[in-house]
């Protein structure tokens, strides 16, 4: 586990899976901590920020990557590290054996930057559509969405939001998602299991999974960024 800081932003940040396990804003809770929840007869794991790579949600175009991709099941080997930032790196499997994958996490004076840099050193274009996939320590009731209006009812099923930035209101704070590279659509989600909503970033949704999406083929020898600021405003 890796911890960064900065005068207001902790975060924890485990090697396993690259995954961001608690995120906080002048100790309050950005991110619902990550946690392992009861549901019916198992457990799930909810919260946190993970990353979903190379795909988000289920692979039916390859038929070979579990659901969001095996990026946040693998452990990333520490690249670089100091008291704001670490950057962490991964080598694919199977078909993206020849394919590189770094994540950097950033504290910024108001906020988290993420970079995902995806490098095809193989000799055939891939398929891509990564998200990360961010829980927002919040009630449905405290959540205020600016410009669209959601019903509760509908989240567990998914909301796609066409969209490069996300601004939303929590109880005791703002947020915004700012995407600055390959971020298309946002998902919202949530299983209610306790109080987190997910507004995830991602490249265009699930297009490994539906025929009217199209995801990015990375060329041999090129590179794919996505980047976004999670940035946020004390109410």
């Amino acid at each position: 586990m890796k911890i960064i800081n900065n005068k207001n932003l902790r975060a924890h940040i485990n090697e396993e899976g690259a995954y961001v396990e608690s995120f906080t804003f002048k100790d309050k809770d950005v991110f619902f901590d990550k946690k392992s929840l009861p549901l019916g007869d198992s457990y799930k794991i909810r919260g946190g920020m993970h990353v979903c790579a190379p795909n988000f949600s289920d692979d039916k175009l390859l038929n070979e990557l579990p659901s969001h991709g095996f990026g946040r099941d693998k452990k990333w080997e520490v690249k670089d590290y100091g008291k704001d930032y670490l950057k962490l790196g991964l080598k694919g499997l199977g078909s993206y054996d020849k394919v590189y994958f770094e994540i950097s996490y950033k504290l910024l004076e108001d906020g988290l930057r993420t970079k995902l840099t995806i490098e095809n050193k193989g000799e055939k274009s891939l398929p891509l559509a990564p998200a990360f996939h961010p829980y927002f320590a919040t009630s449905f009731e405290d959540l205020s969405l600016r410009e669209y209006k959601i019903e509760k009812k509908d989240l567990p099923d998914s909301i796609f939001i066409e969209a490069s930035s996300m601004e939303f209101a929590k109880a005791d704070m703002k947020v915004e998602i700012k995407g600055s590279k390959n971020v298309g659509t946002f998902t919202l989600w949530s299983d209610f299991l306790d109080d987190y909503i997910c507004i995830e970033p991602t490249y265009n949704g699930k297009s490994f999974l539906d025929d009217k999406l199209e995801p990015f083929y990375l060329e041999e020898g090129k590179t794919f960024v996505q980047e976004f600021d999670i940035l946020i405003k004390d109410i």
